[in-house]
């Protein structure tokens, strides 16, 4: 049986998504977090706790870098 991970965390980046779009870099980037999960965490089901968060450039107007998201395991 696997060990299932304190947390584990994707990212995409923003040069691979388009520019404007950012849910599709938020998609993108749950898209890589659920496929790393089917390696990473035994099958079945699991509660987990996702968060979304952005490595960003801060200038005038601001830039994503990644597009990131984790997802930890509840309980």
């Amino acid at each position: 049986m696997a060990k299932t991970p304190r947390s584990l965390t994707a990212k995409v980046a923003a040069s691979r998504t388009a520019a404007t779009d950012h849910a599709s870099g938020w998609n993108a980037a749950l898209d890589k977090a659920l496929l790393n999960a089917s390696t990473r965490f035994d099958k079945g089901q699991h509660q987990v706790n996702v968060e979304f968060w952005a490595e960003i450039d801060v200038t005038n107007p601001g830039t994503i870098h990644n597009y990131c998201v984790s997802l930890t395991p509840r309980g």
